[in-house]
């Protein structure tokens, strides 16, 4: 919350003062208000109100920008302006529509074949000279990650007393929308995370991530999709140059979900009265997120469309924004 050096040190402050007063983490829009106020400093030292030249120059792509990214950078510098505004400063609001539509990521769905090639991968990791026990966490931390669903960021972000080996359960805390709930682990993965939580403490003892770095500390988004890659490259290098969206962590999660779909309507089951319970489980906000999962798994499973109700399918023709 401090470290701000520009004419605009105050307000930047007293937004995350609200932000953070409210319950969000805001970390990431938090680092762009910093690179934002260094800016600032830079190149406009003597402002003390955030001028439509400011705004704009922020809003410039940078090289190679997705357009995605850029409405990352853009978001809290107009809910920096709003945050002025109302506090009766001055302060010029980035209208809306720029940079853009937002592009939707359309997932990657694996085959089972893929899927197996993947974990056969991930188990034939070696250790690596720097300290790290990725042999140990590479096969742990993915397999979590498909078989319950998690975003990457709640596996890699999971402390030791989160995860609950007794009862084999699994706290998520402050995930996206700052819901927290509880996933259980399936027999077999409990045992897996018995027998992972048994050798990684030989390395580290007293840790408080579950999955510890060669530091004790967490893992960090980088590392994660650097190892994802590896393995995809060691299962089926065709994998990464199919056609379509390039696979990402994240569309493990994807998988999970659908997989769980297509067992439920395939045998019968209705959607509607299981598609609350799915919505707990993925923490999502309100079930029109988990609805969009039905349209996506009929896209890639013909024989869905054929069984699923006509009148949700109707009703899924976009995908909310923000889906996660």
């Amino acid at each position: 919350m401090s470290g701000f050096v520009s004419g605009l040190a105050a307000p930047l402050r007293s937004l995350l003062e609200v932000k953070h007063a409210i319950g969000l983490p805001y970390a990431q829009s938090e680092r762009h208000l910093h690179h934002f106020d260094k800016m600032c400093a830079e190149n406009f030292p003597a402002q003390v109100t955030l001028t439509k030249e400011m705004a704009m120059a922020w809003v410039v792509a940078r090289p190679a920008e997705h357009v995605n990214g850029q409405m990352r950078r853009i978001t809290p510098i107009r809910q920096l302006a709003k945050h002025m505004g109302a506090l009766g400063m001055t302060a010029y609001v980035i209208p809306a529509g720029i940079p853009g539509k937002q592009v939707r990521y359309r997932p990657h769905i694996y085959s089972h074949a893929q899927l197996r090639s993947l974990f056969d991968a991930a188990d034939d990791i070696r250790a690596s000279g720097l300290g790290g026990q990725r042999q140990l966490i590479i096969p742990t931390i993915f397999r979590m990650i498909y078989c319950l669903g998690l975003r990457p960021s709640e596996a890699r972000t999971l402390r030791r007393n989160d995860v609950d080996l007794a009862r084999g359960t699994v706290s998520i805390r402050e995930s996206k929308g700052h819901k927290d709930r509880i996933v259980f682990l399936s027999s077999d993965l409990h045992g897996y995370c018995r027998h992972y939580d048994t050798a990684i403490s030989a390395f580290h003892p007293d840790r408080i991530p579950f999955f510890p770095n060669h530091s004790g500390d967490f893992y960090s988004k980088p590392t994660l999709d650097y190892w994802f890659h590896e393995l995809l490259a060691a299962a089926d290098p065709h994998i990464i140059s199919s056609p379509g969206s390039p696979p990402r962590v994240y569309d493990l999660r994807h998988a999970h979900v659908i997989e769980n779909i297509n067992r439920w309507v395939l045998a019968g089951k209705d959607p509607e009265v299981l598609v609350a319970y799915l919505s707990l489980h993925l923490g999502h906000a309100n079930t029109v997120d988990t609805w969009y999962y039905f349209h996506l798994a009929a896209d890639f499973h013909v024989d869905l469309r054929r069984i699923a109700n006509t009148g949700v399918e109707s009703a899924l023709l976009e995908a909310p924004d923000g889906l996660r």
